[in-house]
């Protein structure tokens, strides 16, 4: 936590003494870089690095979902979807892990994300005493291990008056603490690249604080809020250090069902419901990024337009 602070105050004295904002609403064409002879190399690079990392570790998890013995590849008679319906049907702790880590990866995102706002807000809009060592509170959650925080989260809410161990709340906590961090950095990007004065001349043409907020701030800061739910949303899905110290029976999510299928040897279940969790991401994301694309300023015949 210590050499968490330290590295967000150097941070915090290298951005003060610089400016990222925009003010206009054109954007700029980006440069092309003539790689020459060394096109051909660059390519080669990115795609192995691309293969390596990414497409091979999913293209194996994809047969072994689509087959009943991985090791014998995909011949006709090893095809089967006996797979999916297993882990999507008929294992009761893959159901409700699933039904249970939409919800929590969806309560987190957005909680995360407006703590994140708010956070970002206060510490760059305004003069409130104590905005600093808020900023700094929300970051330093992410210099901790995960189990450090469940059992933090577990001691913290284990009693009354705030006694929620063993129920799906104090999941709900340790995920948005875990996860806040990443909102609040998302936030904090975003809305320093966005001028301060658009809202004053808002506030000059004689809209109240929450106009100017509602009408200037919002829209632009749309993508980027967006992109802070992602953040969260996405690795709430698959965490595990501090699920799996903090969940009981009835409260199991899909990583804490995996992790169960894996010791009972289903690797053809476990990759089934992995695949279907890449494909949820995927249907998640791509929407959430159309319309961070459509939310960016572009210019019109009247001018700049959100």
């Amino acid at each position: 936590m210590v050499l968490t602070a330290i590295g967000l105050m150097l941070q915090q004295h290298y951005l003060e003494r610089r400016s990222y904002t925009t003010i206009s609403g054109r954007g700029l064409r980006a440069e092309t870089i003539r790689l020459g002879n060394w096109k051909r190399i660059v390519f080669a690079f990115c795609a192995v690095s691309l293969f390596l990392s990414a497409i091979a570790p999913i293209a194996v998890l994809v047969i072994a979902a689509f087959t009943k013995n991985w090791v014998e590849g995909l011949v006709p008679a090893n095809l089967t979807l006996a797979n999916f319906g297993d882990a999507l049907l008929h294992n009761q702790v893959a159901v409700r892990g699933i039904f249970n880590n939409f919800q929590l990866a969806a309560g987190a995102a957005l909680c995360a994300g407006v703590i994140g706002a708010a956070v970002a807000y206060l510490d760059l809009r305004t003069r409130v005493v104590g905005r600093r060592l808020l900023d700094y509170l929300a970051i330093l959650p992410l210099g901790l291990p995960g189990t450090v925080m469940a059992v933090s989260v577990m001691l913290a809410f284990i009693r009354p008056p705030f006694a929620t161990y063993g129920t799906i709340w104090i999941l709900l906590v340790a995920y948005i603490a875990r996860f806040v961090p990443l909102a609040t950095r998302s936030a904090n990007a975003t809305l320093r690249q966005i001028d301060p004065s658009l809202e004053e001349a808002a506030r000059i043409a004689g809209a109240t604080r929450m106009g100017a907020l509602r009408r200037i701030l919002l829209p632009l800061s749309r993508p980027g809020l967006a992109v802070a739910f992602l953040l969260v949303f996405i690795p709430a899905l698959s965490e595990l250090s501090a699920t799996i110290l903090l969940y009981t029976g009835g409260t199991e999510t899909i990583s804490i069902a995996i992790f169960r299928l894996n010791d009972l040897g289903q690797l053809e279940v476990v990759s089934a419901l992995s695949v279907f969790t890449i494909a949820i991401t995927l249907l998640v994301s791509v929407p959430l990024n159309l319309l961070s694309n459509r939310s960016r300023i572009t210019p019109s015949a009247g001018g700049p337009a959100i």
